[in-house]
């Protein structure tokens, strides 16, 4: 049977064609809130203070470790909500929902209740905060605990706008929070003279619009929602999905914090400032191509419901391809101009300290923004206990190595551990994938042209840096350098199958351009 939450505008375009959609939605509403830190961090830096801000990184990072009490029930709604969604049954994607809400919500209750009682001894033995620092930091992660409850119900009360791939809401109620949270810090720090217990409050003050809000779009996405409840028939198949994930999830808050936790055991908060502030830069470059292909997943579940195997190698294809073509030279432009941003940004300080970390980030990033492609291809095919294998065996190694690299080297030695460690498991995503069919090569059709395009233009980039140093010159550079190689690809790089497959996108995705050229 038809589901009755279809819409008719999604029936007439391919899967493709709405995840390109959803992906533009989610570039642009990524992209506003990377302004809105790029804008507003500056002012949370210089209000709270190498140290203070130090510490409210610190809590961010504690705060991943608590969020594996979703048991991965986020994803895993998702996945099997989609197959009920592409099968048309609304009641069956509806109890999926509300089952995978009562698992996270009841096991997150609990692990937050024991944080807050526990914070005292968190914030001085794990955080190894003392001093002035101390009070505050017990406050706001008690505070980060209820934070934590609001963020596992918004991410799986969303599952029905994911399933439909309808972006457009959901980017404006996330985004819109983040910017909220982004922009209100530093406004309440200067209007409250507070420190990192307001910027606590006003974080959770804002996630909680963003709970209601979500709330009412899933609502409207699938008015059936509330016509069913948690089923016991799907509390075996999540768990199952959902706790594979979950052991992943363990082991990748290690493998993706334990750095700053050794920066701050042997040097100081304000090294961990510096290391944050060029890993909050870096990650740039990978949350830009996350939104674009965050709908890839659901889309490939709904390729591989339907039989439709052929589109979904061609939909992982294109996505790898873009994903290089975009993100190599991304890649190159921030480092040529990282050194004069970081210290008009954040400060001098943060140049001098933050530029070598940052490049060193960049690799890692890099391939970090490529395995999200096999990753999404894991996911869709419910191969989660590979994805936990992988992360778990690299736990072990990536401590030791982190604990020798950073004490010796610091925030350059954290981020050279840190990249190497997400190059490994990114092969190993690759490697997976090419097991099950499909390929592994981010190059276009033009291989040569495609490897070697990058090689050059980081050439150009470091013999201009070696004569321009300030921002202003740089940046001028850098804007004429990107379009004309976003020119030299269109034109030698990609071949006119795949400018035609990419005219053809384009059309479907933004079919106004279509009946403006017409008038």
């Amino acid at each position: 049977m038809q589901d009755e939450t279809s819409d008719p505008a999604d029936r007439t375009r391919s899967i493709g064609g709405r995840v390109a959609t959803g992906g533009m939605w989610a570039f642009g509403g990524r992209g506003a809130s990377l302004i809105a830190v790029l804008v507003a961090t500056p002012f949370t830096i210089r209000l709270l203070g190498p140290s203070r801000y130090g510490l409210l990184a610190l809590l961010q990072s504690a705060l991943t470790w608590a969020i594996l009490t979703d048991l991965g029930m986020g994803t895993a709604s998702t996945k099997l909500a989609t197959e009920e969604y592409a099968e048309g049954d609304s009641r069956g994607e509806s109890s999926v929902v509300w089952t995978a809400l009562a698992i996270t919500v009841g096991t997150t209750a609990c692990a937050a209740a024991g944080a807050g009682i526990a914070a005292p001894v968190i914030v001085t033995d794990l955080l190894h905060v003392q001093g002035s620092l101390y009070g505050p930091g017990v406050v706001a992660l008690r505070i980060a605990c209820a934070l934590l409850l609001v963020q596992v119900f918004i991410g799986t009360i969303n599952t029905p706008q994911l399933v439909r791939l309808r972006w457009g809401g959901y980017t404006l109620v996330t985004q819109g929070v983040s910017v909220l949270q982004v922009v209100g810090i530093p406004i309440g720090l200067a209007v409250a003279s507070g420190g990192v217990v307001t910027a606590a409050w006003v974080t959770l003050a804002a996630a909680l619009i963003g709970a209601l809000a979500t709330l009412l779009l899933s609502a409207r996405s699938q008015p059936s929602l509330f016509r069913s409840g948690p089923q016991r028939r799907w509390v075996r198949p999540l768990l199952a999905y959902g706790g594979a994930l979950s052991v992943a999830g363990i082991a990748a808050i290690p493998l993706s914090t334990a750095e700053r936790f050794f920066l701050a055991h042997y040097r100081s908060t304000a090294s961990v400032a510096y290391y944050a502030v060029a890993m909050s830069l870096g990650t740039i470059l990978a949350e830009v191509p996350y939104a674009l292909i965050a709908p890839l997943m659901p889309g490939l579940v709904h390729l591989e419901a339907s039989g439709q195997l052929d589109e979904r190698r061609a939909l992982y294809t294109k996505a790898l391809q873009g994903l290089f073509l975009t993100c190599a030279p991304a890649a190159l432009l921030l480092a040529f101009v990282a050194q004069p941003f970081l210290s008009v940004w954040a400060g001098p300080a943060y140049g001098q300290h933050g530029t070598g970390p940052f490049i060193v980030i960049l690799a890692g990033e890099l391939f970090l923004s490529l395995g999200y492609v096999p990753n999404s291809y894991l996911l869709a095919a419910g191969r989660t206990k590979l994805l936990a294998l992988i992360d778990v065996s690299e736990v072990g190694p990536y401590l030791v190595m982190a604990a020798l690299i950073t004490a010796r080297w610091g925030a350059v030695g954290a981020a050279a551990v840190w990249s190497a460690r997400v190059i490994v498991s990114t092969l190993l995503y690759f490697g997976a994938a090419k097991r099950a069919g499909l390929g592994c090569s981010p190059l276009s059709g033009r291989r040569f042209a495609s490897a070697a395009s990058p090689l050059v233009f980081g050439a150009v980039l470091l013999l201009l840096a070696l004569d321009f140093h300030g921002l202003p010159v740089r940046t001028v550079w850098a804007a004429v350098l990107g379009l004309a190689y976003g020119l030299v690809v269109w034109h030698w790089v990609l071949t006119a199958a795949e400018r035609a497959g990419l005219s053809a996108m384009v059309v479907e995705v933004l079919p106004w351009l279509t009946k403006w050229q017409r008038h």
